[in-house]
């Protein structure tokens, strides 16, 4: 060994599409590749060796679809896959063919350790069944390099985790030495921005701790949740985030609220208040709706004017308008769906698959338990107030963020110091 390096053993080159060379096994392949990466080598060295020894241009890209090293000199156009693709590749016990960005046929393998999925490797075709083997020799060595980069990167961003949960948890800190630490992590306190949370459901909590930092954002993340800082006035960008921490984990499901955009580090801690609240909502509506992944601030409607309100306000509020309802949730079922559909029998009938006689039976029993008539202009506003403030009451009930704010003042929940 020179220079902290293990000495590359000489292999014959196969003709391109031919058998690779005898003179090594993929047991004794995958014990060269891997001494090669314990000796300091990264994934390009790795993919330049497995090109080597079988004659076929390779590739590594990411979760995401995004390529991360290549056995190709420098110089040529790189190509991407798609992240469909990538999947494909994870729910398959044997390497796949795919075709690049750039029409060019490949042989792909899942690179992974555990069940943390790290990305894929690729060969360009034509791979002949000798030559699978040793594709799937490479992916332990390139497994290897990438848990011990995500071993650095977690070292590394352990003061970014610190200050995101200072933002989320209110700071002494003055605004300005916290624009200014929030910076070096690529943060924009200065800039519109909004606190972000995230909540994973699955079984791969390794995976999952890893998500986000492996998403490209500084964030924190504590058990099945996560924080991290979004720059404001980016549609989508919650949405993305999301789909790459879901990429990274494969099973379970990545679910993701953001507070209200803010301007200044003095507010950011609100943003994130607000976002906890919009999670327990999003965690209610996925546990009733199924497909509710993201719930952005600026999609929340009514809920914007009621999600600041004090619980016992609301409690208040809902026991005023809907109190002789609230005992009966067949009734409150049945008023939701009848203002959604603006007094349609038909449509409350198919949404609670009852009888239209049922509806209108109901509709009167609302009509006399509450005395006005829930079509009434006036009264629709009432009760979609209330209905909304008792829907955010009980996601609060079943999904209680533990944060500073007022709803963590609550019966039975302590507040953080």
């Amino acid at each position: 060994m020179e220079g902290g390096r293990v000495p590359m053993t000489s292999r014959p080159i196969a003709p391109r599409g031919g058998p690779v060379s005898p003179a090594a096994t993929p047991e004794e392949f995958e014990r060269e590749l891997n001494q090669l990466t314990l000796g300091g080598e990264g994934w390009s060295a790795i993919l330049r060796r497995l090109a080597a020894h079988t004659g076929h241009a390779a590739w590594l890209f990411d979760v995401h679809g995004a390529l991360l090293a290549t056995s190709v000199p420098p110089g040529t156009e790189a190509p991407n896959v798609r992240a469909s693709d990538v999947a494909q590749v994870f729910g398959a016990e044997r390497p796949v063919p795919l075709t690049m960005s750039d029409g060019r046929p490949v042989r792909a393998a899942a690179v992974r350790a555990d069940r943390r999925r790290f990305g894929i490797v690729l060969l360009a075709e034509p791979v002949s069944p000798p030559v699978v083997p040793y594709l799937l020799a490479a992916t332990t060595a390139l497994a290897i390099e990438a848990v011990r980069r995500d071993a650095a990167a977690e070292a590394g961003s352990a003061a970014g985790a610190d200050l995101v949960d200072e933002l989320r948890c209110g700071t002494l800190r003055a605004p300005d030495d916290l624009t200014r630490a929030a910076a070096r992590f690529g943060m924009r306190l200065d800039a519109p921005h909004a606190g972000a949370v995230f909540d994973y459901d699955g079984p791969h909590v390794r995976a999952w701790a890893t998500a986000l930092p492996r998403a490209g954002v500084t964030a924190l993340h504590q058990g099945r949740r996560a924080w991290t800082v979004l720059p404001g006035g980016e549609d989508g960008e919650l949405e993305r985030l999301r789909e790459r921490a879901q990429a990274v984990v494969g099973d379970g499901v990545v679910r993701a609220a953001s507070g209200p955009v803010v301007n200044g580090a003095d507010r950011t801690a609100n943003s994130f208040r607000e976002a906890e609240v919009l999670l327990a909502l999003l965690l209610r509506r996925s546990s009733t709706r199924g497909d509710a992944l993201v719930l952005p601030y600026g999609s929340l409607g009514l809920a914007q004017l009621l999600v600041t309100v004090p619980p016992e306000r609301l409690r208040e509020f809902v026991e005023r308008h809907l109190g002789p309802l609230l005992p009966r949730e067949d009734l409150i079922r049945t008023l939701r769906a009848w203002l959604a559909s603006s007094g349609s029998r038909t449509a409350v009938a198919d949404a609670l698959h009852l009888h239209r006689n049922s509806v209108g039976y109901r509709v009167g029993q609302i009509k006399t338990l509450l005395g006005v008539d829930p079509l009434d202009p006036e009264a629709i506003v009432l009760l979609q107030a209330a209905l909304t403030a008792q829907e955010l009451l009980l996601a609060l009930d079943e999904h209680d963020p533990v944060v500073g704010g007022w709803f963590s003042d609550r019966p039975g929940v302590t507040k953080r110091p």
